[in-house]
């Protein structure tokens, strides 16, 4: 039982001296030569142990030491609440401003892209008309020399055929070698048959071959006019097809150019915007770093009164 009072006494005691500790005035010499040394630390620290210092020196209790410190980290904690609240809500506001912004430059994207997809198929579609009337301009070119040839075998026939006519006998083809060259041609069955027959005619057969021969030659001179008109329309119908994609070409080209200007311009504002949100985070986080910065400093403030706030008590209970 008397262990039992003296340790309470104990506790009693301390708890008075420690009460008593802070209402003394802090005037002790330890405050004045740890705050020069801190204060020179950096520029707030300088200014907050400067300021501490002169409480001492007016005779401040430990306690209205103590109570500074701590009104001091909650101002530091509030103003860190106030920012945070405040610079996330001006940057939701300008991302929800600039969402608009984000939708139209998605918008010009796709259609930047299909402008650029038009061109490629107007193109295509170029290369392949270029093909397919330059395939066509090959074969009608062959189709008029074939026929060109043809016209001349007629014509060489009815020379023969005149000459057959004029001497009386057979015609002079055999001898002439005029088969030979048909042959060489190879211009078709039909030409070289009647150059075999009228190489053998009779007088009486002469004419009617060379009624077949003139019917035959105005049939190869028709058919190369039809020739002729057809290949024209295909001109024609090339040179309209053409310019339509050509015409097509040129607007959906000035109309890409167009987009993508615009588009560039718009994805440059949106970036710009961007930056400004990434610039709002960044303050934040700038003035978090300080504040955690002048949050440490009056930590240490704190702990160095509170470190000579126990040396104080020991004191104190020592003179007791």
């Amino acid at each position: 039982m008397k262990r039992i009072g003296f340790g309470l006494l104990c506790i009693m005691l301390v708890t008075a001296s420690s009460n008593n500790v802070m209402l003394q005035t802090a005037d002790h010499g330890v405050f004045s030569e740890v705050f020069k040394t801190y204060s020179k630390q950096s520029e707030f620290g300088g200014r907050l142990y400067g300021e501490l210092l002169m409480m001492v020196q007016k005779g401040e209790t430990l306690q209205n030491l103590n109570d500074h410190v701590e009104e001091l980290i909650k101002h530091l904690s509030d103003d860190q609440s106030e920012d945070e609240k405040y610079f996330n809500e001006k940057q939701q506001q300008m991302e929800a401003g600039m969402q608009g912004l984000v939708n139209e430059v998605e918008e010009l994207s796709v259609q930047v892209e299909q402008a650029a997809s038009r061109i490629q198929v107007l193109n295509k579609q170029q290369t392949i008309i270029d093909g397919l009337f330059g395939n066509d301009q090959t074969a009608y070119q062959k189709r008029v020399g074939d026929q060109n040839a043809i016209l001349d075998v007629i014509g060489q026939l009815l020379v023969r055929v005149s000459q057959l006519i004029e001497g009386g006998g057979h015609s002079l083809i055999e001898k002439d070698n005029l088969l030979e060259e048909i042959k060489q041609l190879g211009r078709g069955k039909h030409i070289e048959v009647l150059a075999q027959i009228t190489a053998h005619l009779q007088l009486e057969q002469v004419e009617h071959i060379q009624e077949l021969l003139n019917r035959l030659r105005d049939a190869v001179l028709n058919s190369l006019a039809i020739d002729e008109e057809k290949e024209q329309e295909n001109i024609r119908l090339y040179n309209k097809l053409s310019a339509e994609i050509r015409s097509s070409l040129a607007e959906t080209t000035r109309q890409y150019q167009e987009l993508d200007a615009h588009f560039e311009q718009k994805e440059q504002e949106l970036n710009l915007k961007k930056l400004d949100v990434r610039e709002v985070g960044e303050t934040l986080q700038d003035r978090n770093d300080q504040r955690q910065f002048i949050f440490d400093r009056v930590q240490e403030a704190q702990q160095l009164l509170n470190d000579n706030l126990d040396r104080i008590a020991r004191w104190s209970i020592e003179d007791q």
